[in-house]
């Protein structure tokens, strides 16, 4: 199976070239290049402080996501997730939970807001934006999606997330809401746990 960028490449390739054969012929008067920039060189600006929170949809009108009109395919999703910049990763996620909302797809929200924040990847005004975001996408695991899982590369049950979702709110100096807690499992390990 090809890499994503290698994928991505290809796609820019028949793009340009469709772009330019409609460009030659008057089809178009500006014609739309799929993926036509680079998926590394992005800078995450808000647009909407409550994009990427489940139940808001506004990242599909969102003129820096590029891939608002195309979607992400189910595997995709992960190759941009392991091989492309968090800014990238957050329109990807961001777009998949506002096509069909889950879990996961909100997890991995938090994830790249994340990400972005502590690698200073938005602009300067939307970084504590970011932040805030992030901490309100890892709550929305906790108040949305409390049976969420995230799976392995071989399809199987990897582990829930309400708990990396919980640790995910603490560490951005947020405040878990609706009654979660942290608790020590038997063999030591913690557990997210509404009583």
């Amino acid at each position: 199976m090809p890499s994503f960028l290698s994928e991505g490449r290809r796609i820019m390739r028949t793009a340009l070239l469709v772009a330019a054969v409609a460009s030659l012929s008057g089809c178009y008067d500006d014609p739309t290049i799929v993926y036509g920039r680079s998926l590394e060189d992005l800078t995450f600006v808000v647009t909407d402080p409550l994009m990427g929170v489940y139940p808001n949809t506004s990242v599909l009108d969102d003129p820096y996501n590029p891939f608002r009109l195309s979607g992400v395919g189910t595997e995709t999703k992960w190759d941009i997730q392991s091989g492309a910049s968090p800014v990238a990763g957050f329109y990807s996620w961001a777009t998949i939970l506002a096509q069909g909302p889950y879990g996961e797809a909100q997890y991995y929200v938090g994830v790249q807001l994340a990400a972005i924040y502590q690698r200073g990847l938005a602009d300067q005004a939307s970084l504590p934006q970011t932040r805030e975001m992030a901490v309100k996408a890892f709550q929305s695991v906790l108040d949305n999606f409390p049976d969420a899982v995230t799976y392995d590369a071989s399809g199987t049950i990897a582990y829930d997330l309400v708990t990396p979702a919980y640790k995910g709110v603490v560490e951005l100096g947020g405040t878990v809401t609706g009654g979660w807690v942290m608790v020590k499992t038997s063999s030591g390990a913690d557990r997210a746990v509404k009583p």
